[in-house]
């Protein structure tokens, strides 16, 4: 089974948060969301991302709960925070 469910569609904000999937080694779900066709509007999409942005990622944690993250910026800053990688952890650099 996979940590994570990755709902992406090829545009530059998918592809930064596919390639830091890729650097973290982290097994992961893929699922293609044509934006074209408007499928980021169903609701089993609105309910991971309520503004219909993309992409977004569903972390599967071992009892039982999820965490939806949507927006390139924020689920980048929470998966480099989740495994201690390429996110400074005192303030200054965190700052820079």
């Amino acid at each position: 089974m996979k940590d994570l469910d990755f709902y992406y569609w090829p545009t530059p904000n998918g592809w930064k948060v596919s390639i830091l999937l890729e650097e973290l080694g982290i097994p992961y779900q893929l699922h293609l969301l044509n934006i074209g066709k408007g499928e980021q509007f169903a609701p089993e999409f609105l309910a991971i991302s309520p503004n219909n942005r993309m992409p977004a990622i569903v972390e599967h944690l071992e009892d039982g709960r999820t965490i939806p993250v949507f927006e390139s910026g924020a689920i980048m800053w929470h998966l480099a925070e989740r495994h201690g990688r390429f996110m400074p952890t005192d303030p200054v650099g965190r700052k820079e």
